[in-house]
């Protein structure tokens, strides 16, 4: 896959490639003058000693120390090993792969005064597929996203570690494989290496992406489970969402209705369950799937707005204008940990209705279908655990719902007092990302087997997916070990594309 930088309107769809498939990047015309004016203003400024943040004074709390002249390359690099500190997990590779793409291609816009090498030595490492080794744990979201992007740079340097070729490496060894050399930083580059948001964004982009699959994904499932109980369709009705016209609920009482009815006309009879014009309600957990899913998908689409603007956004600091260069806090990643607070807080809802889906399945009392979907219940304890497995992680769900963005904490002797917790913001959203998906794969599993033992007849688009479902769950007609068929469904739904609207 080619593309040049900069661009200008990225989209999720755009990254979504960028972050799975191997690139060759280059660097536009437009954009290498960009690049190269900027650099001269920047040494332009230098020459008239204008006092510039970061490049003759000390970062943070030191702001007011000024680096003289021989020392301002040795700042950069020090900036960067003092910096690179982290803990934890590593980020995914996709992860960080975006997350190189989006910080070459801001600073391919012509706003930080870097050199053009830089940005080039940057693109050598996505081109080559040299992916630098990063921990989740260090960036507070404000200052940008100052350890994670270290880690990157460290790499540019030769110190570190990067997967190359599917290794964990030495950095020096990484750089001499991929035939390519280190750089030597110059003035203000390990700053603008680091003072942005293009990790957070990364993870956010990522999360949309899987939100957006698994609000596909839960349609299916409740689809799937109204069929296997008998319920109505009735309240599908796009009456209903003409009466209360969120964008969300539209789409996914679209897609119930097309899932569930003999055919896409919104008038025609169920397949299976209750006749249209039955005076009996479904719950509310199956009744009310359009305006729940409905509001989910609308939170995501929020979160996909935030982070299109802040994935097209120039996030370094300081910024070098036509005129003038000014410090400013475009590297403050509140809007983005709003956002991720919100989808996180969504898929907790997602989660937790569709366990309340799976708790109906299997009660006896509520399906009239054997007692937790196994034949010769009793001998048998059938599907029993994917409701405790499911509430388990809801309940996980609702503690990562916790907004990080209200949790700050100050940093740098309180010169930067109020942070955004971005990147603790996207890691939860992240995991609640998987905890759901766990969840709706549970309840699929549950669905189909209903299906079967209520004998209903699907049309062929739901159909489709039971189908999916049976490639690798079978119909359990005794006690069997299910982890193993929860893991290759896991697998599975990756392929579910989504619900044409």
């Amino acid at each position: 896959m080619k593309t040049e930088i900069p661009r200008d309107h990225l989209k999720i769809k755009d990254v979504e490639k960028l972050s799975r498939e191997r690139i060759k990047l280059r660097i536009s015309n437009r954009g290498k003058n960009k690049i190269n004016v900027a650099r001269m203003k920047l040494e332009r400024a230098l020459k008239k000693r204008i006092t510039i943040y970061g490049v003759n004074t000390g970062f943070g709390a030191l702001l007011n120390e000024s680096i003289a002249v021989q020392d301002q390359k040795v700042l950069q690099v020090n900036l960067i090993m003092s910096h690179a500190l982290g803990a934890g997990s590593l980020f995914e590779l996709p992860v960080v792969r975006l997350a190189m793409f989006l910080r070459a291609n801001m600073l391919a816009k012509g706003y930080s005064g870097v050199r053009l090498e830089l940005i080039q030595s940057m693109i050598n490492l996505i081109n080559r597929d040299v992916i630098p080794v990063v921990y989740t744990k260090g960036s507070v979201g404000a200052s940008g996203d100052l350890a994670p992007l270290a880690f990157i740079a460290l790499v540019l340097m030769g110190r570190g570690e990067a997967f190359y070729q599917g290794k964990r490496m030495s950095a020096k060894l990484t750089l001499k494989r991929a035939k390519i050399k280190p750089i030597q930083f110059g003035i203000k580059e390990g700053l603008a290496l680091i003072n942005g948001t293009e990790m957070m964004s990364a993870q956010a982009a990522i999360n949309v992406i899987q939100a957006e699959q698994l609000i596909n994904i839960a349609d299916i499932a409740g689809a799937l489970s109204l069929v296997a109980l008998g319920g109505n369709i009735e309240s599908f009705d796009d009456k209903f969402s003409e009466l209360k016209p969120y964008p969300g609920q539209k789409i996914s009482a679209k897609n119930l209705r097309a899932l569930i009815s003999s055919n896409s006309n919104p008038d025609s009879l169920p397949e299976s369950g209750l006749p249209r014009g039955s005076i009996r309600q479904n719950a509310y957990s199956l009744r009310c799937m359009p305006q729940v899913h409905g509001a989910v998908r609308d939170g995501i689409g929020f979160a996909r707005k935030i982070v299109e603007i802040e994935m097209n956004s120039v996030t370094d600091n300081p910024i070098v204008f036509d005129r003038e260069i000014i410090s400013g806090g475009n590297f403050h990643g509140q809007a983005l940990a709003l956002a991720m607070d919100n989808l996180a807080i969504s898929l907790c809802t997602l989660s937790g209705i569709s366990e309340r889906r799976i708790a109906r399945l299997l009660d006896t009392n509520l399906s009239g279908l054997p007692a937790f979907l196994i034949p010769r219940p009793g001998i048998n304890s059938g599907l029993m655990m994917t409701q405790l497995l499911a509430a388990s992680n809801v309940a996980e769900n609702k503690v990562l719902a916790t907004p990080a963005s209200i949790q700050s904490l100050p940093t740098s002797a309180n010169q930067e007092d109020f942070v955004s917790m971005g990147m603790d913001a996207a890691l939860k959203a992240n995991k609640v990302c998987e905890n759901t998906e766990i969840v709706l794969a549970l309840e699929l599993i549950c669905s189909c087997q209903a299906i079967d033992l209520a004998k209903r007849r699907l049309n062929r688009k739901l159909k489709k997916y039971y189908d999916l479902v049976r490639t690798v769950v079978p119909f359990f007609k005794k006690d069997k070990e299910l982890t193993p068929y929860l893991q290759l469904l896991l697998c599975k739904l990756k392929t579910i594309n989504s619900e044409k609207n």
